[in-house]
Protein backbone atom coordinates (compact mmCIF):
# COMPACT_ATOMS: atom_id res chain seq x y z
CA UNK A 1 0.00 0.00 0.00
CA UNK A 2 1.22 3.32 -0.24
CA UNK A 3 2.10 5.83 2.20
CA UNK A 4 -0.16 8.33 1.81
CA UNK A 5 -3.23 5.13 2.21
CA UNK A 6 -1.36 3.84 5.32
CA UNK A 7 -1.40 7.30 6.60
CA UNK A 8 -5.16 7.86 5.93
CA UNK A 9 -6.51 4.63 7.32
CA UNK A 10 -4.58 5.55 10.72
CA UNK A 11 -5.93 8.66 11.10
CA UNK A 12 -9.67 7.51 10.29
CA UNK A 13 -8.87 4.18 12.76
CA UNK A 14 -7.50 6.68 15.34
CA UNK A 15 -10.74 8.66 15.51
CA UNK A 16 -12.85 5.34 15.52
CA UNK A 17 -11.07 4.57 18.77
CA UNK A 18 -11.16 7.54 20.41
CA UNK A 19 -15.23 7.72 19.25
CA UNK A 20 -15.59 4.18 20.85
CA UNK A 21 -13.60 4.85 24.15
CA UNK A 22 -15.99 8.60 24.90
CA UNK A 23 -19.20 5.77 24.26
CA UNK A 24 -17.09 3.42 27.07
CA UNK A 25 -16.89 6.40 29.35
CA UNK A 26 -20.45 7.70 28.63
CA UNK A 27 -21.84 4.62 29.40
CA UNK A 28 -20.02 4.00 32.43
CA UNK A 29 -21.10 7.83 33.69
CA UNK A 30 -24.88 6.06 33.16
CA UNK A 31 -23.89 3.33 35.11
CA UNK A 32 -23.39 5.32 38.16
CA UNK A 33 -26.75 6.57 38.03
CA UNK A 34 -28.77 3.56 37.75
CA UNK A 35 -29.35 3.00 41.43
CA UNK A 36 -31.63 6.34 41.24
CA UNK A 37 -33.29 5.03 37.86
CA UNK A 38 -36.21 3.42 37.80
CA UNK A 39 -35.57 -1.00 36.95
CA UNK A 40 -32.33 -0.70 37.50
CA UNK A 41 -31.67 -4.42 36.81
CA UNK A 42 -32.86 -4.13 33.00
CA UNK A 43 -30.59 -0.97 32.37
CA UNK A 44 -27.93 -2.50 33.74
CA UNK A 45 -28.25 -5.66 31.65
CA UNK A 46 -28.54 -3.39 28.42
CA UNK A 47 -25.71 -1.07 29.45
CA UNK A 48 -23.17 -4.63 30.56
CA UNK A 49 -24.17 -5.64 26.83
CA UNK A 50 -23.29 -2.81 25.16
CA UNK A 51 -20.63 -2.49 26.82
CA UNK A 52 -18.93 -5.63 25.74
CA UNK A 53 -19.88 -5.09 22.52
CA UNK A 54 -17.46 -1.50 22.74
CA UNK A 55 -15.23 -3.05 24.37
CA UNK A 56 -14.39 -5.67 21.74
CA UNK A 57 -14.72 -2.79 19.18
CA UNK A 58 -12.37 -0.89 20.84
CA UNK A 59 -9.55 -4.09 21.50
CA UNK A 60 -10.08 -4.38 17.46
CA UNK A 61 -9.21 -0.85 16.66
CA UNK A 62 -6.43 -0.58 19.23
CA UNK A 63 -4.75 -3.35 17.44
CA UNK A 64 -5.47 -1.54 13.94
CA UNK A 65 -3.96 1.35 14.92
CA UNK A 66 -0.94 -0.30 16.10
CA UNK A 67 -0.76 -2.46 12.70
CA UNK A 68 -0.63 0.72 10.64
CA UNK A 69 2.02 2.38 12.91
CA UNK A 70 4.04 -0.74 12.44
CA UNK A 71 3.33 -0.45 8.71
CA UNK A 72 4.59 2.77 8.55
CA UNK A 73 7.51 2.68 10.48
CA UNK A 74 8.37 -0.17 9.05
CA UNK A 75 11.80 0.36 6.73
CA UNK A 76 11.35 -1.25 2.97
CA UNK A 77 13.78 -3.81 3.56
CA UNK A 78 12.80 -5.13 7.29
CA UNK A 79 9.21 -6.68 7.82
CA UNK A 80 7.93 -7.00 11.48
CA UNK A 81 5.50 -9.60 12.41
CA UNK A 82 2.26 -8.39 13.86
CA UNK A 83 -0.79 -10.47 14.95
CA UNK A 84 -2.81 -11.04 12.20
CA UNK A 85 -6.26 -9.35 12.13
CA UNK A 86 -9.28 -11.30 11.52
Amino acid sequence: MRKRSIQRRLIKARIALSHTIQKILDINKNRKRLPFSRQPEQKLQHLDEELRVLNKMAEYQARLVRHYENTLSDTPGEARREPSLP
